[in-house]
């Protein structure tokens, strides 16, 4: 019976692991303020969640639609993993995509 603790123990801690890492992932608009080299400076839409964190974000240009070219002033949506850097302005670096909703 001794011997079957430390394997439990083990099973246990290892579902708990794969709990942790669910691969979640969050979704919200936000219209572009700045387009730079290689990032958007957005402000997440009234009543968005990310207002919470910051009213100023940075999002990597990556997995966006190709056929799409946003300019300031447009509403992207913007899908990630949920995790956002507190920094002024914050930042969110796992984008899983970006399209133009307006």
């Amino acid at each position: 019976m001794k011997k079957w603790i430390p394997l439990l123990l083990s099973l246990v801690f290892v579902l708990a692991l794969i709990g942790c890492t669910s691969g979640d992932k969050a979704t919200f608009q936000a219209a572009i303020l700045e387009i730079q080299d290689g990032y958007y400076l957005v402000e997440p839409v009234e009543g968005s969640t990310e207002l919470n964190s910051s009213d100023q974000i940075t999002v990597p240009v990556v997995n966006i639609n190709p056929s799409q070219e946003p300019e300031v002033g447009d509403t992207l949506e913007i899908v990630y993993d949920g995790v956002i850097a507190e920094s002024y302005p914050a930042q969110i670096t796992n984008v899983y995509s970006i399209r133009v909703v307006e």
